[in-house]
């Protein structure tokens, strides 16, 4: 019973498909304008494809064409600077080298960075080397070398603003062995102990004798930079007056 039952359901399928086949079968003449119409339609976008695919040859003739002049003209260039590409490697490598060291020193707090600022000046002179590369006056590294600058610029910027601000609180000798010389030789202040005057100058309302600092004291400390004059007419006056002081025959 069963196989009969799908038997019979499996002829009323067949027989409704084949109802819905024939009420959708088109006349010949119809078919032959569908064709036609398909035709048509394929002849046209074959011809709109032949059409974009000239375009595309053109424009990567044109591509290439520009890549070419691009090409010889920085040889002409390469060559008027007296360049290969192994140097023209070298100093692009020279370049990165600069750019990771600005990119390490801008990550810096700036304290850190104010512990660090010799080493703005070891950046510095690794840019005036390559500035007189005569590469550096080819157009593709002529903006990034100016970029550099101007970011090392900024960075020396930082470094006067917290130079500015810059304080040091006055320890004990027993603890922290502070005294001029010693607190001018700290990395974090001058990391150069003969610079020591720069602070007691600079200090002249708080100390009155060099030799003589207090717990406590909150010390201006000065920008980094050579000895002024007067600072160093203080420093001679300063060991006169010491040696005057001093017992005779010692």
């Amino acid at each position: 019973m069963k196989f009969f039952s799908r038997l019979s359901l499996i002829t009323v399928l067949l027989v409704a498909s084949l109802a819905v086949v024939m009420a959708q079968e088109m006349t010949k003449d119809e078919w032959q304008k569908q064709m036609t119409e398909y035709t048509a339609k394929q002849a046209d976008l074959k011809s709109k494809l032949n059409t974009l695919q000239g375009e595309i040859d053109a424009l990567k003739k044109q591509d290439a064409d520009k890549a070419a002049a691009l090409k010889k003209c920085n040889d002409e260039l390469m060559a008027l600077v007296g360049a290969d590409a192994a140097s023209d490697r070298a100093f692009a490598a020279q370049l990165d080298q600069i750019d990771a060291k600005i990119n390490e020193l801008s990550k810096l707090s700036n304290q850190d960075l104010w512990a660090r600022k010799s080493e703005l000046d070891d950046v510095q002179k690794m840019l005036d080397a390559v500035k007189k590369n005569k590469l550096s006056a080819l157009p593709k590294y002529y903006d990034r070398i100016k970029e550099q600058q101007n970011r090392l610029d900024a960075l020396r910027k930082t470094v006067d603003n917290v130079q500015m601000s810059m304080t040091y609180t006055v320890g004990t000798w027993a603890k922290d062995r502070d005294c001029l010389w010693n607190i001018a030789k700290k990395p974090k202040i001058y990391d150069n102990a003969f610079l020591w005057p720069k602070i007691w100058q600079g200090n002249r309302d708080q100390i009155k004798n060099p030799d003589v600092i207090k717990k406590g004291q909150v010390l201006k400390i000065p920008a980094k930079a050579d000895l002024t004059k007067e600072e160093k007419a203080a420093v001679r006056s300063y060991w006169q007056r010491k040696q005057s002081a001093a017992p005779a025959g010692k």
